[in-house]
């Protein structure tokens, strides 16, 4: 477990040093690490960069358009999970962001506070879950969605702020780096059922088109 702490430490050093698209791979990497941990102390399954095939009977992701106006992008064939983690009672769907910005601003419609950007990460990870669901569905009990808890992770040294609705809080959590195994501890409680880890990874494999790592079932 100290040598899981120690990657970490080295994940977040080498991030703060690096330039975007390198200091978002050190971010994932951070946040693969924390779940790794877990992991390996709870049992279940760990993806890193996870592409599967999209649902083409599920629309695409929301983005903003230069006005400012909300829609909805046409689907292409696969999307990406950064971190997938399934435990023995939840799966943690996990979209990693490290904005260069002191104050990050969440709302129903979108981000603000760092650079331009046509997507929120809290839409980007609904529409990841919609896409997945309609494989899932078969592995959790009565089909239920409480059993997946989709997260949005800042890495960064950043405030933020969370001004969305209850709804969308409630569908869609937000944590930082320092709090994420926290609030995975917090949420991952039986809910009176185990997961059928082997079917689930035996579905994940039916839509994969590839990682980065995996970690199989334990």
């Amino acid at each position: 477990m100290a040598s899981l702490n120690s990657s970490v430490n080295e994940c977040l050093k080498n991030m703060h040093s690096k330039q975007s698209t390198e200091k978002g791979a050190f971010g994932e990497e951070a946040v693969f690490k924390i779940c790794e941990q877990f992991y390996m102390s709870n049992g279940g399954i760990l993806y890193h960069s996870y592409s599967y095939k999209t649902d083409e009977t599920k629309a695409g992701n929301i983005k903003k358009n230069e006005n400012g106006q909300l829609y909805v992008e046409n689907l292409s064939g696969t999307t990406e999970i950064d971190v997938l983690l399934i435990t023995p009672y939840r799966v943690f769907p996990i979209e990693v962001k490290a904005y260069r910005a002191k104050e990050i601003v969440l709302t129903d419609d979108g981000i603000s506070g760092c650079f331009k950007t046509d997507k929120s990460p809290v839409h980007q990870n609904e529409m990841h879950c919609r896409h997945l669901y309609p494989t899932l569905f078969r592995a959790l009990p009565q089909g239920n969605t409480d059993f997946v808890i989709p997260i949005v992770c800042f890495v960064d040294k950043c405030k933020v702020v969370d001004k969305r609705s209850p709804e969308q809080k409630n569908y869609i959590y937000v944590t930082v780096l320092s709090t994420l195994r926290k609030f995975i501890q917090k949420m991952n409680t039986p809910n009176g059922y185990i997961l059928d880890l082997n079917l689930i990874q035996k579905l994940l494999t039916e839509i994969e088109v590839s990682s980065e790592k995996h970690l199989p079932v334990r």
